[in-house]
């Protein structure tokens, strides 16, 4: 079995430098030395003992995610794909768990010695206090973060709509208690904007995405010439298939923006317009925050914004004169 001491022979450097490199302290050593030891290791097919690195620290090789009770688009999926996939070159495993609170959310988690916690939903601060007091590093964006984040999805998903000619817009959120903090956060974006622009705001639509709980939607969307920015792509679809029900046209009568950039909206029937959300920096930010043992950098509003794509689709195709597009 490979030992440490052939990644050391092999590498041509001590036991105790492939300990701490391999141990997450890699920032101690030149580049060119940390690449020798890694790569010392792969060639050898060395895997540190994780029981005895436990023992000797005090903690695992083990991050636990926590996810939060919310439906996993694909910026979700791609985010936790990355923060495991960088925390794998770092030398630890990611496991995924659901946000919670009480006991056993610290029983569950403390029970496994992690070395740090990557909270993708803001922790209670008793919550916090007991991570930390067990030496557990804590990485989490904040509420105030996220609200501003979601705020501004949906300032851009209104200047879409007015600037492709809709006069009235309005927010649509989903009738789902586990969603309400982002859609509420989204939707007061939406009615900041249009009040900053004296752009006509309509009342937030509320949508049951239950089956068959639009089958009559004729009252919903009012008059014509409605711009609906939607909480996600799923509750785009459904506003569209809603107002076709409703005997209007997509997007001459009702335009419809989404959030996610779902694989989906590609293929339907019109293709959907959403906003693309591109985390590979802020993965990037969240493990070198975790391995460092420090907060994660604060980023202004316009820094994090710059993450934020417009994909134009049919479903919100006008011109910014109000007419359709000729084709």
């Amino acid at each position: 079995m490979t030992s440490s001491a052939d990644v050391a022979s092999h590498a041509g450097v001590s036991r105790s430098t492939v300990s701490q490199i391999l141990n997450g302290h890699d920032h101690r050593f030149t580049p060119d030395m940390v690449l020798r030891v890694r790569q010392a290791a792969e060639d050898l097919g060395y895997r540190p003992s994780v029981a005895g690195r436990t023992l000797v620290r005090g903690t695992s090789d083990i991050v636990i995610t926590l996810i939060p009770d919310v439906t996993i688009g694909p910026p979700l999926r791609e985010l936790i794909d990355l923060i495991t996939q960088e925390l794998a070159t770092a030398g630890y495993t990611n496991l995924l768990r659901l946000a919670s609170t009480g006991a056993s959310f610290e029983d569950a988690v403390l029970g496994l010695r992690p070395m740090g916690v990557v909270s993708l939903a803001p922790l209670s601060p008793d919550q916090r206090t007991r991570l930390e007091a067990q030496n557990v590093r804590v990485v989490e964006q904040s509420l105030e973060v996220q609200i501003a984040i979601d705020g501004a999805i949906g300032r851009l998903q209104a200047a879409h709509l007015g600037r492709m000619g809709y006069s009235r817009i309005a927010a649509a959120m989903p009738l789902i208690p586990r969603e309400l903090p982002f859609a509420t956060a989204r939707a007061q974006g939406v009615r900041d904007w249009c009040e900053a622009e004296g752009v006509q705001v309509v009342d937030t639509l509320h949508i049951d995405m239950a089956r068959g709980a639009m089958s009559h939607p004729t009252t919903m969307f009012g008059h014509a010439q409605l711009g609906v920015a939607a909480y996600n792509d799923d509750v785009a679809m459904a506003v569209v298939g809603a107002a076709s029900k409703a005997g209007l046209r997509v997007p001459a009568d009702i335009g419809v923006i989404g959030v996610d950039n779902a694989d989906f909206g590609g293929v339907s029937s019109p293709t959907l317009s959403t906003i693309k959300l591109d985390l590979a920096l802020s993965s990037h930010a969240i493990v070198e925050a975790l391995v460092r043992g420090d907060g994660l950098p604060t980023s202004s509003l316009e820094d994090l914004s710059r993450q934020f794509t417009v994909i134009q689709g049919e479903s919100s195709a006008l011109t910014p004169s109000g007419r359709r597009p000729n084709h």
